[in-house]
């Protein structure tokens, strides 16, 4: 088998696109990979294709040919709203985003390696300037949070029963922000008295000089679909293993360590400030550099069974242990005008906003069951559970990440003699939450779908 290393590495390019995702346990993925995603999310214990390495590495083992090649597309659709009772409701314009893989494996003896390239999560939501967010200013709000992964991974085969794999990860970050915040929320924050939401600080917030804030507003985003404006960079690592007791059960366990990104940065930020002082109204809009500190992704562990009842029947279960609490405890961003002559004497001036978070660890329950009643032919069902991570008081309609259970279900289809078309969908149930400071109702439901072509060599 020859497959030409120019293919591989313009398939790259073309995939290192992966857009906005919306993730739905948490900021992460219901599941990775079509199989896995239609059986709840559980792919610890199974073979998952290219899709192993941000599933479990040593699961690669599993593969049975000489090499695989995996595209697959995802399209993700969230329904999102927030309401303020008084003030009326709006819908999320951000309702649908499209995210590419690919990955390529080969076998050679006892052991696996190859490449595989995967969007790992995020968030999104866009709010019309018209709505209550807006504050009667037609101010948009919106935001598109978005990780991916370029996964290394690697499988040995140590005897029998015992595998272990690992990856070392690439690893991509990207946001755009339009936030608007009310005058009575900028002085919450920077009273040092109160703070319930979060605190700031900075010379920018010395130089109202007694004046009263009515707005503000941050704003970083380019309109592209694929990475943010304020972007970082960095590395994680994967390290799974995988015991099979007979063929009818098996057993996988992973660890995929917290991030190590880069701060999140722009040089094409705006900040508009409207203030009153006894002089009366004045407004200020400042350009210059932001940079999103210290944002990354959670380490996360598993574990992860599959039983085989009968040749055409798989039952498989994971649990998985997400600790956002590590990572998540507050959103942290600084603004440094620049020296740009629209600036003025406010040159160099910054503001250092820090929203609390607080998120809770996740524990994810998936579960699914597969029938498969000839090679290459397979149906698939499965459920995901896990509880929103966001603490109530500090929901954010921009932020939001609540659902909590999901259906999933998918199949998988022989396409010609060395090729397979595998499909999953996953419908996240509606869940309202309400964040009892500000009054604030954020409600989210998703619907996702993905296909996948795969491609082998070798009997």
């Amino acid at each position: 088998m020859k497959t030409s290393p120019y293919l591989i590495l313009l398939t790259l390019g073309l995939f290192a696109s992966a857009g906005t995702l919306f993730g739905t346990n948490g900021m992460n993925m219901e599941g990775y990979g079509s199989r896995a995603t239609a059986l709840g999310g559980a792919g610890t214990a199974i073979d998952t294709g290219t899709a192993a390495p941000v599933n479990n590495p040593a699961t690669l083992l599993l593969q049975k040919r000489d090499a695989r090649m995996d595209f697959a597309l995802g399209r993700l659709g969230p329904d999102v709203s927030a309401e303020v009772p008084g003030f009326g409701s709006v819908d999320s314009a951000a309702d649908a985003f499209y995210m590419p893989a690919f990955g390529y494996t080969r076998r050679s003896g006892k052991q696996v390696y190859g490449v595989a390239l995967f969007g790992q999560g995020g968030m999104g939501t866009e709010y019309s300037g018209n709505s209550f967010m807006g504050l009667g200013r037609g101010l948009g709000n919106m935001t598109e949070v978005s990780v991916g992964r370029l996964m290394l991974p690697y499988a040995y085969q140590l005897n029998e029963h015992w595998g272990v794999g690992g990856s070392v990860d690439y690893v991509w970050g990207g946001m755009d922000l339009c936030m608007a915040m009310s005058g009575q929320q900028l002085m919450d924050l920077a009273n040092p008295m109160s703070q319930v939401s979060g605190k700031a600080s900075g010379s920018l917030l010395q130089a109202l000089d007694g004046a009263v804030p009515e707005f503000a507003y941050f704003d970083f985003a380019n309109g592209n679909p694929y990475f943010g404006e304020a972007k970082g960079e960095g590395y994680a690592a994967n390290l799974g293993v995988l015991y099979e007791v007979n063929p009818e059960l098996r057993f996988g366990a992973v660890y995929h360590s917290a991030t190590k990104l880069s701060d999140l940065m722009s040089s094409d930020a705006r900040v508009t400030v409207g203030a009153t002082s006894p002089m009366g109204y004045m407004e200020m809009g400042l350009v210059g550099d932001v940079a999103v500190n210290d944002f990354q992704w959670p380490a996360t562990y598993a574990l992860g069974m599959m039983y085989r009842p009968a040749s055409s029947w798989r039952v498989v279960a994971d649990v998985k242990q997400v600790e956002w609490s590590e990572v998540m405890d507050s959103f942290r961003m600084r603004f440094v005008a620049s020296d740009a002559a629209s600036n003025g004497s406010m040159g160099g001036m910054d503001l250092r906003a820090e929203l609390y978070q607080d998120w809770h660890d996740q524990t994810v329950f998936s579960i699914g069951l597969e029938y498969a009643p000839k090679e290459y032919g397979a149906y698939r069902i499965g459920f995901n559970h896990a509880s929103s991570p966001i603490p109530t008081r500090y929901l954010n309609p921009l932020f939001p990440a609540t659902v909590e259970d999901h259906f999933t279900f998918g199949a998988e289809h022989k396409a010609g003699r060395k090729g397979t078309v595998s499909w999953s969908a996953a419908l996240g149930l509606e869940n309202t939450v309400r964040n009892e400071a500000f009054g604030v109702e954020s409600r989210h439901k998703q619907l996702n779908f993905q296909i996948m072509y795969s491609r082998f060599w070798g009997e």
